[in-house]
């Protein structure tokens, strides 16, 4: 996973936070630390369709999307940035555990939405072809909060995150790319390709996505704050997420552990990591 790359100017742009914070303030001073500790010569900036091919220290690009002063690490290419999440449930009231189920036609206009979002928003350039042909291999909703991931069988995937009930994910963030060298997993494995901490406008929420094997049935993470969190596991991928920073830069580094239920009904447990 790469340093902490140098983009004040794109914080700039991105937080929603209160312009009149005291800069002498402590967490003012721990931003100016770490920011002012980055390695310059780390990769450029990226704003909505930028890309790069650069390879990471092990051998896999990772980017980190900075959302208000947090972090979403992603095992791709590309991380696309969409303005922060605003609106709708702001203090995550309405969010649960496990994914609600989505009626056919709700679903088809939410995968379509995200689609659209990312090609309008230009983070879907050098991707055209693939954002075309995607599936939408997992919709679901959590209280107010829908999430889209699509995907393809190259391991190319985009993923949506909004908090609103009209699908407005041009209002949320996401990310957009192919892992390099991928390789699909084994039929009881697990392949990460999203995991880490954002920051929104009213808290920060943690996220967890990635590739299932053929036989993976049901994905579950406990939580310290939230108890069991079910992951949706649909056409070959998985997708959870949960209010707070719990999937912080130590999850990261050094994974977190979730339950996997196979299809035959045995169960095991499985490390997430980029």
């Amino acid at each position: 996973m790469t340093r902490n790359q140098n983009i004040l100017t794109t914080l700039r742009s991105l937080d929603p936070a209160d312009r009149d914070i005291d800069p002498q303030g402590a967490r003012a001073q721990t931003d100016l630390a770490r920011i002012l500790a980055t390695d310059p010569s780390g990769p450029p900036s990226l704003r909505a369709g930028g890309r790069s091919d650069r390879p990471s220290r092990n051998s896999r690009t990772a980017w980190k999307l900075v959302l208000a002063g947090g972090i979403v690490t992603a095992a791709a290419a590309v991380v696309a940035v969409l303005p922060s999440i605003t609106g709708g449930d702001r203090a995550f009231a309405t969010w649960t555990p496990s994914p609600e189920g989505m009626a056919p036609e709700a679903r088809a206009k939410a995968g379509a939405k995200c689609r659209e979002t990312l090609q309008e928003h230009g983070a879907g350039a050098g991707y055209a072809n693939d954002l075309r042909s995607a599936d939408a291999v997992i919709v679901e909703r959590r209280g107010k909060w829908t999430t889209v991931v699509l995907a393809t069988r190259n391991g190319f995937r985009a993923m949506c995150i909004a908090g609103n009930s009209t699908y407005k994910f041009e209002d949320g963030f996401g990310s957009i790319g192919t892992p390099v060298n991928y390789t699909a997993p084994g039929p009881r494995d697990l392949l990460t390709t999203d995991l880490g901490t954002g920051t929104i406008d009213d808290g920060q929420l943690s996220l967890a996505v990635g590739a299932a094997g053929s036989e993976v049935a049901k994905v579950t993470y406990r939580s310290q704050d939230h108890g069991e969190v079910a992951a949706t596991v649909s056409k070959g991928r998985f997708a959870l997420w949960l209010p707070g920073d719990e999937l912080d830069d130590d999850a990261v580094r050094n994974g977190i552990q979730v339950k996997v239920t196979y299809s035959d009904g045995s169960t095991g447990t499985s490390r997430l990591h980029l």
